[in-house]
């Protein structure tokens, strides 16, 4: 009997000491494992002018400018040279931090029919209309992360860019440039 209970209190002793070595380490409960992040920051509303736009009048005469063709708008992001492969990435978390769609490009056919009235403006002498179509401008930030095996966050920056993404829906705005 005797050897019975020996090698039941053996048996239990071996098998909690298999259970502490599998359990897991204290870091475990730290957040995931290392990777990649992205930031984005310094963020802005604006409005680029697009590829449509008037012929330029001389503005001495307080003229009404017009545009009224159909056509396609179009604009295209800036910023994204070098980084094209982490450029939908980087729209995603933009479009997240901004709550409104951004891409890469925007486009819209239409029949475009709109006159403003427009200002003799000091030292200028020429006027036309633009589409403008509402952007966001914003900083982003590639970094690499892990936890130490106290849970604290570390990160190394790899880069940093700016880009401005049109919004995919029309946002846009008629407006005069003058020169």
């Amino acid at each position: 009997m005797r050897k019975i209970v020996s090698s039941v209190i053996a048996s239990a002793v071996v098998a909690g000491g298999m259970v502490g070595v599998a359990a897991a380490p204290a870091s475990a409960a730290c957040a995931p494992n290392p990777g990649t992040g992205y930031e984005i920051y310094d963020k802005h509303t604006v409005y680029p002018g697009t590829n449509l736009a008037s012929t330029w009048v001389f503005d001495n005469t307080d003229p009404t400018v017009s545009y009224n063709q159909s056509k396609t708008g179009t604009w295209s992001a800036s910023g994204t040279a070098g980084v094209e492969a982490e450029a939908g990435v980087i729209f995603a978390k933009a479009s997240t931090s901004f709550s409104v769609t951004v891409g890469k490009s925007w486009s819209h056919s239409d029949s475009w029919n709109y006159s403003l009235h427009a200002k003799d403006k000091a030292g200028k002498t020429k006027v036309r209309m633009r589409l403008f179509h509402e952007a966001k401008k914003f900083k982003a930030r590639k970094y690499t992360y892990y936890y130490d095996g106290h849970c604290k966050f570390h990160s190394t920056t790899k880069w940093r860019k700016q880009f401005t993404a049109p919004v995919k829906a029309n946002n846009n705005v008629w407006g005069l440039e003058y020169k």
